[in-house]
């Protein structure tokens, strides 16, 4: 006996016929139930096919992805929310910005965001002319904005993902840039690596700020080494620059103090170094009359002269004539350089270009 679809049957090998009482009828049974067990395994097939499609089309709608893509709609948020992050920026703002963003506006910083490899797609051309090339600027569309706040249609229309302003800018400029894009202020009197190592983190570049950083040191200390026989242990350095107020501003530790102190080593004379301590340690400049420069003057002097301005031209040329200037010993020494305005900028691209244009006048 054998089972056959829960039926059993004689169908012992060693018989070729079935026995012979009602051979007939058996004949035609076994026909009629061997083809109703075809029929239940093919419905049970079909079957199985059915809930197999079914359960394919409930997970394929379960998902935007197949299952081997890491993609799928439940990672779509965490994903979403790893794209941004929060910076505070130098007004004590709160501000979400992109992870990495690719259009940038750098309204009165093109040069840091050069510096850390990106092409900002605006900035102000009024100051960024004064210290980047054309070809530096290629790309970089003009936005206006030196009368301190930007053009706000320029800045719309060129789409920006993030936009970096000085702290100088008024509220009501940052607040309508702010409904462009996320607008970061950062402020424009910190160090200047300071503020790289800033942008860097808020712009997804901290490791170009720190390379750009470390080859800058490294080149001022190859500066240090060349001028050893052309600068005296102690020598003293003032820098001044020249208003139409017929002022003198002695700077303090940033812009042009920064080359002359913290890259090549000159002291600051004693009465000119008291003006930066305390709280004005950040101060850019302070002013003294002209009659006292004798008080402040180094063995050094730099004064910046903007001689694009007449007026301002004909106030310096007076001053350069004046006993004044004229008595005092660095001028008397031929270590005395009037220098043109481009180097009272301070950023990234100006100072490695101090770094080569002051020793050069060191040297003569």
């Amino acid at each position: 006996m054998c089972r056959i679809g829960g039926l059993l049957w004689n169908c012992d090998a060693n018989e070729n016929q079935y026995h012979s009482e009602g051979t007939s009828l058996l004949r035609t049974n076994h026909y009629a139930v061997l083809l109703l067990v075809l029929v239940m395994l093919a419905s049970l097939l079909v079957a199985c096919g059915a809930k197999s499609d079914t359960t394919g089309a409930d997970q394929a709608g379960s998902t935007s992805a197949p299952s081997s893509d890491s993609t799928n709609t439940a990672q779509k948020p965490a994903a979403s929310e790893s794209a941004t992050k929060l910076v505070k920026d130098a007004k004590g703002r709160e501000v979400t910005v992109p992870m990495k963003p690719q259009r940038i506006i750098s309204h009165y910083f093109p040069a840091e965001t050069f510096a850390l490899g990106v092409m900002a797609i605006g900035t102000n051309y009024a100051t960024a002319t004064q210290m980047m090339t054309k070809e530096q600027l290629q790309g970089t569309e003009d936005i206006g904005g030196q009368g301190v706040n930007p053009n706000m249609e320029k800045v719309l229309a060129l789409n920006p993902d993030l936009i970096l302003v000085p702290d100088f800018l008024d509220q009501n400029g940052i607040d309508a840039l702010s409904k462009i894009a996320p607008t970061v202020v950062i402020s424009y009197t910190i160090d200047l690596f300071t503020r790289l190592r800033t942008m860097g983190d808020i712009m997804g570049k901290s490791k170009e700020a720190e390379d750009w950083i470390a080859k800058y040191n490294k080149k001022a200390q190859e500066k240090r080494e060349q001028l050893k026989s052309y600068i005296k242990p102690g020598e003293t350095a003032t820098a001044f620059v020249l208003f139409q107020d017929k002022k003198l501003y002695v700077y303090g530790n940033l812009r042009l103090g920064s080359t002359m102190y913290d890259a090549l080593g000159f002291a600051r004379p004693e009465k000119a170094a008291k003006l930066f301590e305390g709280s004005n340690k950040d101060t850019l400049w302070q002013t003294i009359s002209a009659e006292t420069l004798p008080d402040y003057a180094g063995d050094r002097i730099f004064i910046v002269v903007n001689e694009a301005n007449p007026d301002l031209k004909k106030v310096a040329d007076e001053f350069l004539e004046s006993p004044v200037w004229k008595n005092l010993p660095a001028v008397k020494n031929g270590k005395a350089y009037v220098v043109g305005n481009k180097w009272s900028f301070y950023d990234p691209i100006t100072l490695d270009w101090l770094l080569d244009e002051m020793p050069k006048l060191l040297m003569k």
